[in-house]
């Protein structure tokens, strides 16, 4: 492996290192409203995946010569990193209906949502979508949500 295809591929590497750092955000760290449960998606799964085909074909085109193979190696690593964030962004900007209709506001506290039902997975909003009814968990139990008034 030449001198340039390996400072390509550890340049590669740093950032798909650093747009790991960037989606490892702790959930904690977010101001969340509230979360519902949503089938699960594999947005995420399809992203890395067109990513890292797409990534692996520019890779190549762009290799210079006796460098195709590290080139293309290279793209599919990169792009896949970047089509997996694509991917998330895409699942967690997409609007869905909430299980049973419930959405589960935070109520000035948060706490660790119970595990979602098989085939779902829980959802969190920083703004809370239009529902006639909401609830929250207190005291172990599912309960109408009403407004605190300060």
């Amino acid at each position: 492996m030449s001198h340039m295809s390996a400072k390509m591929i550890a340049g590669g590497f740093a950032a798909v290192l650093a747009l790991g750092a960037v989606a490892a955000t702790p959930a904690a760290a977010q101001n969340y409203d509230g979360f519902c449960y949503h089938k699960q998606q594999n947005t995420k799964t399809k992203g890395t995946i067109i990513g890292a085909v797409a990534g692996a074909a520019v890779g190549n085109v762009v290799a210079g010569k006796g460098n195709k193979t590290e080139g293309t190696v290279l793209g599919a690593v990169v792009g896949g990193a970047i089509g997996n964030q694509v991917g998330e962004e895409v699942k967690e900007n997409k609007v869905q209906q909430c299980l049973n209709n419930q959405y589960f506001v935070f109520d000035r506290r948060e706490y660790a949502p119970p595990p979602a039902p098989k085939g779902y997975a829980v959802a969190y909003y920083t703004q809370r979508p239009y529902y006639s009814t909401y609830y929250t968990h207190r005291n172990g139990r599912v309960v109408v949500w009403t407004p605190r008034r300060r």
